[in-house]
This record gives structure tokens, sequence and C-alpha cells, in this order.
């Protein structure tokens, strides 16, 4: 699957339970504190159509002192634990999301380092460290297309590709 081929279907490329999305999104605000940027692995399960979010990992569970910089800094001995935990869940990761301080677009640093340096990872930036309601047209979406290069979604591009679901039914 090719990430054009889904963007272009009519299931979302990223499906996200409505409970699980404001769940996840106090979690990194209440995470930052408004002065510092958080972050988390979206784990579940990728099919033909897209990928289904059931659960989170915050940064900070794989690494106590991950946010302890104005930036997320992990290493990998959590990448270890986070794909320990998959492994144990039967899920993946399908995405990363972490939040800015302002607008929800890549710094240098995020379009060099990649969460998950594999073609196609998702990720999402949630701007103002996540105050507020933050919806899917608030974030940058990016997929990564290899070769420090990304795909950028914003606004209603990405209301297309991250979908909000309840019981079922997108919202």
């Amino acid at each position: 699957m090719t990430f054009f081929k889904a963007a272009t279907m009519s299931a979302p490329l990223l499906e996200v339970p409505a409970a699980l999305w404001a769940e996840l999104m106090a979690h990194l605000r209440v995470q930052g504190g408004g002065v510092r940027e958080s972050g988390a692995f979206l784990l579940g399960h990728k099919t033909d159509a897209g990928r289904v979010v059931l659960r989170f990992v915050p940064y900070e569970q794989l690494q106590p002192d991950a946010l302890r910089n104005d930036y997320v800094s992990l290493k990998a001995a959590s990448f270890a634990k986070l794909w320990e935990v998959c492994r144990a869940e039967g899920m993946t990761v399908v995405a990363d999301v972490h939040t800015h301080p302002f607008g929800p677009g890549q710094s240098r640093s995020d379009r060099a380092n990649p969460m998950v340096a594999l073609k196609e990872h998702i990720a999402l930036i949630v701007p103002r460290f996540a105050k507020g309601n933050p919806r899917p047209r608030d974030l940058g979406l990016y997929v990564y297309e290899g070769n420090h290069q990304w795909a950028s979604y914003s606004g209603s591009d990405v209301d297309h590709l991250l979908r909000l679901t309840n019981a079922g039914v997108y919202q």
C-alpha cells in the first residue's frame, strides 16, 4: 500500500477512537505543563485501508527523563521497551505524536530524526502544547518517505487522513 493510494481511498489513513483521542490530548497537555514538549507512540493495527489506533504509550513511560529538556529525547533502550510492549500486546507502532509550543510544523530536528525511520511512518505534531481541544485539522501530519524526506499535510487534508471514530462511526 502506498500512502497516496490510501489517502485517496474512502477509509481513513489513521483512525482513532474519539475517547482515546481526548485521553491522549489531555495526557499530552498535562505532561507538558504548557512549557515543554510531550509525546507518545500510537499503537494498534495496520490494515489494507489504513491504521487503527488502540492505545498510546507516553514517552515518559518508556524513559522517565525523556521530557527533561525543552524537547523530547529518547535513548535506544526506550525503543527496546516499546518493541517489547508491541510484542506482548500483539500490536505495532502505527504513528507517533508530540507537541510543539506554537504551530504544527516540523522542526529541523523532527525532519532529520524520525522516531521510526521506516517509509510510511506517520508523525503527528500538536500545536500549543495541546492546549484547548486540538482536533485533527489543527495538527500537522507527516509521512516519512525515507532519506529524511516527508510528505506534509495540514488543515482540512489532515481531517481526511486522521479520523476520530465513535463506536465505528466517523465523527
